[in-house]
């Protein structure tokens, strides 16, 4: 225990992997803990727990996502000879099903029936009545020995104690780790099923459970992983098995369909509930490099892995292409290659002494990857913790309060902005026309006074009320503890741009904004020969005004155009003027890869470097169709790390490597991603 306090201290990513190790090597049956019901499906996990349940005692399932507890209590309840309408009832809870609930556990009390009700979340109000019948059923001398009752609800705060704590409770949690998931996906067929398979179809299968393990299991490196989170589950895998078997079925002795199944599995299966563009790109290139000829001899599972095979790597980095290189990644060692196996039992041999421990690169993913997610993940940890020991008397620290912090904070500010007005109406004087770019930034200037003005009314406001001038309001005491906190007040977030800094370097970087207009206005409305694109509310605006500069140019429709980009060998102090055929643009920042200077190109991260400063980038419009994506990678360019629904553009970057490799290494530019 002593070294996990020396880990917490040095490597905060680190805590919680060595506080799983200490469980699991320490305490006793501390691998049974950690490890739990990974071997099990969630038949196997109610068929285990059923040896506990009386008919005092119900099972309650707490669903989640792609769970199915109505069909595996079915399957059960046939088992034990049952006959669903007869002897085992199932009923949905919803309005007027009060009485017909209360009614069938009085009969099926008496004379040993099974009762299934679900989702009870849905009548909060009945809930105390169905807990007193329960009290009633369990002290009735008339109780029958084989009656049992099943619920299920959805995580709910409306379920009352008294029913919880007589209740024998399950949920079907994915896994926590890629072993433990591929461990649960496989067990969800049965080996007899499986050894009925003929070879092809048994390592189909197993490349799909690995597929659907790395799906789930991506999830945790958070928006490096996917943009949203889905709810993948078993289900989907039970789906594909089955679409598996028929096109096995019906293509039995012949070539085996990839792309019919790569379609089905990415497109419909699994692609059914991805909803961003970027994510389906990832669920596509998986499916790729795993489902391919090369998985019925032996293939390396851990993509672009040292010695990974050129004929499986292929993916759609950019449009349809998989670059002009046949070098796969280099510096990689962990390995995970799998061949056709003839049993169930082979395969479950091989996850447990084959498969490495937990590393990002089991998902094309840098090591580096794991730094944030984990540090994210120990940071929640203690604040849990830190808030189950909390005290009344817990100290403030520096001992100031929220009014003392507030008050120095703003007076500052205000001194610095009070007199902060961009004077765009000189341009528009100095100019008979405005052509885009000017548009673009006088529409900058104007948003950025707005921002300005909201920023010195609402600190005015907070002044005079600490003076007792204004009676404090509810939006004042929330501008305070946001003061106080060192988070970007929210009325001024609503106006400005995304951002997930704290306030003392969001200030900073509205400075540096402010400070590229009052050069734009100082200069009579001339585009910088450098624009710093991150520092505008609207970067989409600018790329806008690149293709609409260019289109009057070349006298092309705005609708043909597409942004094209090209990262340059020069520094910013070497270019002594604007581009020729675009904008240069300055300020962007690469995640997911590094960026060699030498070759202009995309190359390994080092290690612990989360992010490269890219050079200078031109960015310029071309036709639709000459844009051509050989030998280059499509990155997306996001505002902030958050990912997701900040998307800008997206950006052309040169690799030697397979472009599906930076797809899976999460691979993208940033425009603010402190």
């Amino acid at each position: 225990f002593l070294k996990i306090m020396v880990v917490r201290a040095l490597r905060p990513d680190r805590t919680l992997s060595a506080l799983l190790s200490f469980v699991r090597e320490t305490l006793p049956d501390g691998r049974r803990y950690t490890e739990c019901d990974s071997q099990l499906n969630p038949y196997q996990v109610l068929r285990a727990s059923f040896e506990d349940a009386k008919p005092d005692a119900p099972i309650y399932f707490i669903l989640s996502p792609g769970s199915d507890a109505v069909s595996d209590v079915g399957r059960l309840a046939a088992e034990h000879g049952k006959v669903e309408g007869t002897s085992y009832k199932n009923i949905s809870l919803g309005q007027g099903q009060d009485g017909v609930a209360l009614t069938a556990l009085y009969d099926a009390s008496t004379v040993g029936h099974w009762v299934f009700l679900n989702n009870i979340h849905l009548m909060p109000s009945w809930l105390p009545t169905l807990s007193k019948k329960l009290d009633e059923v369990a002290a009735s001398k008339g109780i029958h020995e084989d009656f049992r009752l099943f619920l299920s609800s959805d995580p709910s705060k409306c379920i009352p104690v008294s029913i919880l704590n007589r209740c024998i409770k399950l949920t079907n949690e994915p896994p926590s780790g890629l072993r433990a998931n591929l461990r649960r996906s496989w067990a969800q067929f049965s080996p007899d099923e499986v050894d009925g398979f003929d070879n092809k179809t048994r390592s189909i299968l197993f490349g799909l459970c690995y597929f659907h393990s790395v799906m789930l299991e991506r999830k945790t490196y958070m928006n490096k992983g996917f943009n949203f989170m889905y709810p993948f589950s078993g289900l989907d895998l039970s789906a594909c098995a089955v679409v598996l078997r028929n096109y096995m079925d019906k293509h039995n002795g012949v070539k085996v369909p990839w792309e019919d199944l790569r379609y089905l599995f990415g497109e419909i299966m699994y692609g059914g509930h991805i909803v961003n563009d970027w994510d389906r790109r990832i669920c596509r290139t998986y499916l790729k490099y795993y489902l391919n000829e090369q998985l019925l001899d032996e293939l390396e599972m851990f993509p672009f892995s040292t010695g990974a095979p050129v004929g499986g790597s292929g993916g759609d980095g950019g449009g349809d292409g998989d670059g002009d290189s046949d070098q796969p990644a280099g510096g990689r060692y962990a390995s995970f290659k799998v061949s056709a196996l003839p049993t169930h039992e082979k395969y479950v041999e091989l996850i447990d002494h084959s498969l490495p421990g937990e590393t990002p690169l089991a998902f094309g993913l840098h090591q580096n990857a794991e730094i944030g997610f984990r540090t994210s993940t120990n940071k929640q940890m203690f604040k849990m913790l830190r808030s189950l020991h909390r005290s009344d008397d817990e100290e403030e620290g520096d001992g100031l309060s929220a009014q003392h912090v507030a008050e120095a904070m703003l007076q500052d500010m205000l001194e610095t902005y009070r007199d902060v007005r961009l004077d765009a109406g000189i341009v528009l004087d100095a100019v008979e026309q405005m052509d885009p770019f000017q548009n673009h930034f006088w529409q900058e200037c104007q948003r950025m006074n707005s921002l300005v003005a909201e920023m010195v009314r609402s600190l005015s406001e907070l002044e005079l009320g600490f003076k007792g001038d204004l009676t404090m309001t509810d939006e004042m005491e929330r501008l305070m503890d946001a003061l106080y906190a060192d988070v970007v007040p929210e009325a001024w977030v609503q106006i400005s741009y995304p951002t997930q800094r704290p306030l003392g370097s969001w200030l900073a970087d509205l400075q540096r904004r402010i400070a590229q207009l009052q050069e734009w206005v100082s200069d009579s409305g001339a585009t910088p020969h450098i624009t710093w694109i991150s520092g505008f509310f609207n970067p989409n605006a600018f790329l806008t005004a690149v293709l609409q500069t260019s289109a009057r140019a070349s006298n092309v429709e705005l609708d043909k155009l597409v942004i094209s980009t090209e990262a340059l060998k020069r520094h910013e102090a070497d270019i002594e003027g604007p581009s020729r055929d675009g904008a240069f643009v300055g300020g962007l920042y690469l995640e997911g890869a590094g960026w060699d200077f030498q070759s202009i190109a995309l190359t390994e991260q080092k290690p612990k470097e989360t992010l490269s400063v890219m050079p200078v980038i031109n960015v310029r419009a071309v036709e639709a169709k000459d844009h051509d994506f050989i030998g280059v990678f499509a990155a997306p360019v996001y505002r902030t790390q958050q990912r997701a629904s900040t998307y800008v553009f997206t950006a052309t970057l040169r690799t030697k490597i397979y472009p599906a490799k930076w797809v899976l290494a999460g691979t993208c530019l940033l425009l603010d991603p402190h």
